[in-house]
């Protein structure tokens, strides 16, 4: 059967090759229209390149409402009439592009960009192997290209470092998020995105007893509520999807208040936008900690597993450096030192996350959507 399936692929590409590329590009994120393949996109249009070129978004579910542009087009990877589509235009376009997944190049005229999901932490190189028809890799800072050569088993060479799209709005959105919360008119709000501990999958399950860490019961719920209340500081907090929260969610917290990916739909803010406008972050073993320095802010890294976290989860950095612009977040007490610090505009990492940024992040902050969509023209010829 494997032989069979090599043998159509062989055909195929056979009878594909005979004729030339067209004026398409086709694109591919999960969920559809985020991440850095939505910020080239919006260059795109912005610079009419959907008047020249047709534009596939792939994986997309027909099922939800979608948005309407010119000359961009949807297919929906449950359709088995789409896949048929999706095959055709993934082998006569001539620009691909996906930061979840790989588009690869098939044939000659064809370039396949991968802008990537994020800088690794956890390491990925278990289980990532990009492709060697991906033609481009990009990554956000120059010390990042042979960590993400690295993880993902590709060519250091494909990498340039050019910044990622999706955090220019870190750097130029300037909105007062108070009117999505306004019962703390005042507060300042901390933004809290914890990595999954226990993951539908079961990759990741050693912490399955607590719902968030340091946050493991109603009790621990409401004294840190009061710890918050005291310093006039919202906490927003958005769980892993995996993770269950209900019983500390029905305490009905004052100043800690849970968000999912709706939210975000029902205020007609993108997720970037509403950590860009908030005081300070709270995470852990997670990206978002390396986009995040662009903001400036404080930023406060829960390490109560921390341990036993590194011996089931291999990292990709090296952590006592990278991670030193975190103010670490061992038990309650800290998290106090934390909370008023932010409260009292005590920012006492300012110049380690500096370092760290020199090393992570791009040159230049802003402007990374326009680089790398110059940087694609340039490569695919458009």
């Amino acid at each position: 059967m494997a032989k069979m399936r090599q043998l159509i692929k062989s055909i195929a590409k056979g009878i594909v090759s005979v004729f030339p590329v067209r004026n398409v590009i086709v694109l591919q994120t999960c969920p559809p229209f985020t991440d850095n393949t939505m910020a080239v996109f919006n260059e795109m249009l912005k610079r009419g390149l959907n008047k020249k070129y047709k534009i596939v978004w792939t994986r997309v579910d027909k099922s939800k409402p979608l948005p309407h542009w010119e000359n961009v087009y949807f297919l929906d990877e449950n359709s088995f009439i789409d896949n048929i589509k999706s095959f055709y235009y993934r082998k006569y376009a001539k620009c691909l592009l996906s930061c979840n997944g790989f588009l690869t190049s098939f044939r000659k005229g064809q370039t396949s960009f991968y802008v990537t999901h994020g800088t690794p932490v956890k390491s990925v190189a278990s289980y990532y192997n990009i492709p060697d028809n991906v033609d481009y890799i990009l990554v956000d800072g120059e010390g990042t290209r042979a960590l993400t050569a690295r993880e993902l088993k590709g060519d250091i060479n494909k990498c340039h470092a050019l910044g990622f799209p999706r955090n220019d709005v870190l750097s130029t959105s300037k909105i007062d998020l108070h009117p999505l919360f306004p019962d703390n008119p005042d507060d300042k709000i901390i933004i809290w995105y914890p990595t999954f501990r226990q993951h539908a999958n079961g990759e990741v399950s050693f912490t399955a007893d607590k719902a968030i860490p340091l946050l493991h019961d109603t009790e621990t719920a409401t004294k840190l509520n009061e710890i918050a209340k005291k310093y006039k500081v919202l906490l927003v907090l958005k769980p892993h999807f995996a993770q269950d929260v209900s019983k500390i969610k029905a305490c009905n917290l004052s100043n800690i208040k849970f968000i999912n990916d709706r939210f975000y739909v029902d205020n007609n803010i993108i997720p970037y936008e509403f950590i860009a406008n908030s005081d300070a972050l709270i995470t852990d073993y997670s990206s978002v900690y390396f986009d995040y320095l662009v903001c400036n802010k404080p930023i406060g890294l829960v390490w109560e597993d921390y341990e036993d976290y590194k011996n089931t989860v291999d990292f990709a950095i090296d952590m006592d450096f990278c991670m030193k612009g975190g103010e670490k977040i061992y038990d309650l007490a800290d998290f106090e030192v934390f909370i008023k610090n932010v409260a009292e505009g005590n920012d006492v990492l300012k110049s380690d996350r500096a370092d760290v940024m020199k090393w992570a992040c791009y040159k230049e902050i802003g402007g990374a959507a326009e680089r790398v969509t110059d940087f694609i023209i340039d490569k695919a010829g458009l």
